[in-house]
């Protein structure tokens, strides 16, 4: 038997250490590009995606404090100025639709304002002071309500329209859903949408549960109908990372000082 040389027998591991260097250097190549791929094409990181802006919810601007949730032309006033001195821009619906979309850039100075059940202390107390500061707000109505009793008109609403406001929904009579039918709950649901387009000749996508109230069915129901967005009475900031139909809203009541509606605005919760 021929004898190979240790020499030798070194040269011909070379080739085969050679092919197996190439071997590994493509498998690391390919899994760099795999990486790659799975990065730039990973579901974004919600927390660094995340839109938050303070939606405020309001009831009556009155000088009759007949509840907590009644804040007087003075507080509202204040709170107004306060919104204007930290460089607070209003918003609408569609405005607040393309942020929570991601459509328009967050430049953590906008703000969406509300107003539930659709006082006429409204736009008799409410608006004109809004105007002085170029604020506009979102107004959710009690339809079978309107007009009755110290409840804005239709006529009142459309002129809120005109001036920028958004009109919609808060249910026909206002009652506690999560107790009722789904039958009954949509019938407040849609019959309120569908009062509020008839009138103000402009689709409805919001809507405020009364008392905050709904059950699983409610959520449902809101969504069939056609609402993109539901607000409920849970205190804190709007995210986008929210589901969409049970939003939080800052809530503003007239036992709160002014520092304390400050601190609701710069310290998120």
């Amino acid at each position: 038997m021929e004898s190979i040389h240790p020499k030798q027998r070194r040269l011909r591991k070379w080739p085969i250490m050679l092919i197996a260097a190439i071997g590994l250097i493509f498998f690391l190549l390919i899994m760099a590009d795999n990486l790659f791929f799975y990065q730039a094409n990973a579901a974004p990181n919600p927390k660094q995606t995340q839109v938050e802006v303070p939606v405020l919810a309001y009831h009556s601007v009155s000088t009759k404090a007949t509840n907590e949730y009644v804040v007087t032309p003075e507080q509202f006033r204040k709170q107004m100025s306060t919104l204007h001195d930290l460089g607070y821009t209003s918003i609408n619906m569609q405005q607040f639709d393309a942020l929570m979309k991601g459509k328009i850039k967050n430049t953590g100075k906008f703000v969406l304002i509300t107003f539930d059940d659709g006082y006429a202390d409204n736009y008799k107390q409410a608006f004109p002071i809004m105007q002085q500061y170029g604020f506009t707000a979102t107004m959710f109505v009690i339809t079978n309500w309107v007009g009755s009793d110290s409840y804005a008109t239709w006529s009142e609403l459309s002129e809120l329209q005109k001036a920028g406001w958004d009109i919609m929904s808060h249910t026909r009579t206002h009652p506690d859903l999560s107790l009722m039918s789904s039958k009954d709950q949509t019938d407040e649901i849609a019959g309120s949408k569908q009062a509020i387009e008839s009138h103000m000749h402009e689709k409805v996508n919001a809507m405020a549960y009364p008392y905050g109230l709904r059950s699983k069915d409610t959520v449902e129901i809101a969504k069939k109908c056609g609402y993109e967005y539901a607000f409920t009475f849970e205190d804190g900031w709007t995210s986008s990372v929210q589901n969409p139909l049970l939003l939080k809203r800052i809530i503003v009541s007239g036992t709160e000082d002014l520092p304390t509606f400050r601190q609701k605005l710069q310290n998120r919760y």
